[in-house]
């Protein structure tokens, strides 16, 4: 293996492993593990499915020619088109999953990411099974940054549709996403074309220059989706707060991405973990159904009815935490 593609390995990897570690940090499931590495997978197998099926992209795919040490189509329209529709097959099946792995926009970041990055592996692993080549490592770790910055702009935009409180805009919510990752693909691939003409494809500078506008773009993406979850959780929660349903501490704790995944706030993991998972679920389904009328709600809202016995039942079994579990960031 050529020493040059060390470098897009390790960020896959890393970048894979960031993934799993921060669902399984924040929701603690094995079956969402699954799910994730499903996605990897299939993302991962996307290109060589096309290329035996014969379609047209196949092209795009092609080594680069002879002196050049990266393929300039890979950044272009049609593969970002062919990634992007690839990165929306896989999400809207996990996200209508029955397992519900998909809650929202945090979720779909996650996994949109994860199969960015699986489409720039997979793309990559069956440009050199074709041909003898020797690509420019700091290049691929771009191109593995874009896939996994766009993957999951695209990813959160179908999070957040499925959070939406109204139907109707659940649809313009992932076409805003799927454009609007369209459009950051777009915008980082311009730069990029810019950059190899001024100073050429093989400037290790320009590259990891490029890949981290594009991690830059990937953490912000992140970040927006932490916020807005931050934001529902807080104010669902207060409100249970409110009701009496809840102790004060869960709306000042499980808001918090770095709060909740402590080990401090509830002495047993096996309980913290399902208050946690319970709880989350709780804040989004009613944010799911705040705009409802009253006849529909009684309907859905038995679900919600339901979340709040159970968690009074957990919250129920130990004294409640010191205070200073939820002090801190």
């Amino acid at each position: 293996m050529s020493l040059a593609l060390l470098a897009p390995l390790a960020a896959t990897a890393a970048l894979l492993a960031a993934a799993c570690g921060a669902l399984w940090l924040d929701r603690h499931r094995w079956g969402a593990l699954a799910w994730l590495w499903a996605t990897a997978v299939w993302s991962f197998a996307a290109p060589a499915l096309l290329a035996l099926a014969g379609a047209p992209a196949t092209r795009l795919m092609q080594t680069p020619e002879q002196g050049a040490a990266f393929p300039e189509a890979w950044v272009g329209a049609p593969w970002l088109t062919l990634a992007l529709v690839g990165v929306a097959a896989v999400l809207p099946a996990v996200a209508a999953a029955r397992s519900r792995v998909v809650e929202g926009p945090a979720d779909g970041a996650v996994f949109g990411g994860v199969a960015g990055v699986g489409l720039a592996a997979g793309a990559t692993c069956l440009v050199l099974t074709r041909a003898p080549w020797h690509p420019d490592g700091a290049a691929l770790v771009f191109v593995t940054v874009l896939h996994a910055a766009a993957g999951a702009l695209l990813g959160a935009g179908l999070g957040l549709a499925k959070l939406a409180s109204r139907r109707a805009l659940r649809l313009p919510a992932a076409l805003a996403a799927a454009a609007g990752a369209g459009a950051l693909a777009a915008a980082l691939a311009v730069a990029a074309l810019s950059c190899w003409r001024a100073w050429g494809e093989a400037n290790i500078a320009c590259n990891l220059g490029l890949a981290a506008v594009a991690a830059a773009a990937l953490a912000a993406v992140l970040s927006a989706c932490l916020a807005y979850e931050r934001r529902v959780l807080s104010d669902q929660l207060l409100d249970e707060v409110r009701l009496g349903v809840l102790p004060a501490w869960v709306a000042e704790v499980l808001p918090s991405y770095r709060r909740r995944i402590r080990s401090d706030w509830w002495p047993r993991r096996d309980e913290r973990r399902e208050i946690l998972s319970l709880l989350v679920t709780l804040a989004f389904r009613k944010q799911q159904l705040r705009t409802l009328p009253d006849d529909r709600l009684r309907l859905y809202g038995l679900e919600v009815g339901r979340l709040r016995q159970r968690a009074r039942a957990l919250l129920a079994l130990a004294p409640e935490p010191s205070p200073a579990a939820g002090r801190g960031e």
